[in-house]
């Protein structure tokens, strides 16, 4: 695995590094590779220390290791990433730009958030609660300014309402939640393990709020596009094609939207408020009645409109040493 990660990093790296210059969402996305290089060795130590004790001769505990590495994980490899898109997307899709007080806060987020989370993940590593206090007040004052920065780029934004753009909407809330409520908490004990991602109950918060509907909002606008580009682009002024949007069921997408908010809502409420057994399994239902139906959703994009097969699509390596003749018969038109 950390061979499989380490490779990741080079070929991603090796990429950017043949750029000029870097935009806000490359810095973020070399950090994110800086990030993942720095964690998984600490996850390689704590898969070995299950066998054999690594940590018993050195000055941290598995327990301080495993708050820093989950620290890496979560809001370095991951997060960064996240944050370093939602730049990029939240102004590509809204057809909007940033101004005024969205450069401010792209300024401070950018330095500090990576400060941040390196100061919070060595005050975890070393147990020293001080400095993983700072680490946790720019990691939090960060997200909100991002979350800020998404939430005024929708209420700009000149195209139609998307599930994409419902799922981002989503998201800036989220974020400016988790801030507000993960402060005070790390204010108090950065390094307790009920509080490693925030208060004890919002974990949901961050994990479906945060993280899931950016993915799931992205996943809404990339899976059809790339199909579209591959399927209709070249068709063009040589006969009516669907538009992007026209290749997903909007009924399904937004049936998954409520499904997914009202289940994760019941979820976070649970965290918040337990022993609710029974709602939790209902809300937990309703959540994976929701992914099940976005699934289903882009499945259908791929069997219907793709220029080959969901099997080959999938697996295509089933494809191999195979040509898919894809040339139409007109020769006026381009082939698809």
């Amino acid at each position: 695995m950390l061979l499989g990660f380490w490779t990741f990093a080079y070929n991603v790296g090796r990429t950017l590094w043949t750029l000029d210059e870097y935009d806000v969402t490359e810095r973020h996305f070399g950090l994110a590779l800086g990030f993942f290089v720095v964690l998984t060795p600490l996850g390689l130590l704590l898969a070995l220390d299950f066998v054999r004790p690594v940590f018993v001769h050195l000055p941290v505990t598995r327990t301080s290791v495993v708050g820093a590495h989950a620290t890496l994980a979560v809001f370095g490899a991951v997060l960064t990433t996240v944050l370093g898109a939602l730049y990029q997307l939240s102004t590509m899709f809204t057809q909007t730009e940033l101004h005024g007080i969205d450069h401010d806060l792209e300024r401070v987020e950018e330095t500090a958030y990576p400060v941040g989370v390196l100061t919070l993940a060595g005050g975890r590593l070393g147990s020293v609660a001080p400095v993983a206090t700072i680490g946790g007040v720019l990691v939090t004052v960060s997200v909100a300014a991002v979350g800020v920065v998404l939430g005024r780029r929708l209420l700009e934004t000149r195209v139609e309402r998307t599930p994409m753009l419902s799922r981002y909407a989503v998201a800036a809330v989220s974020m400016v939640v988790w801030a507000v409520v993960t402060l005070p908490v790390w204010l108090r004990d950065p390094l307790a393990p009920a509080t490693r991602f925030g208060p004890p109950g919002t974990t949901h918060l961050l994990s479906i709020g945060v993280v899931g509907f950016v993915v799931l909002g992205t996943l809404y606008h990339v899976v059809p596009f790339v199909v579209w580009v591959h399927r209709y682009s070249d068709l063009l002024g040589f006969e009516d094609v669907p538009t992007i949007d026209d290749l997903y069921d909007d009924r399904v997408a937004t049936a998954d939207f409520v499904a997914v908010v009202v289940g994760g809502t019941g979820l976070v409420v649970a965290d918040l408020f337990p022993p609710v057994d029974n709602w939790t399994i209902a809300a937990g239902s309703l959540l994976v009645c929701g992914l099940l139906l976005f699934s289903w959703n882009l499945l259908t994009v791929l069997r219907e409109h793709s220029p080959t097969s969901l099997a080959e699509t999938v697996l295509p390596w089933l494809t191999t040493g195979r040509s898919v003749d894809t040339s139409t018969s007109d020769p006026d038109r381009p082939n698809e």
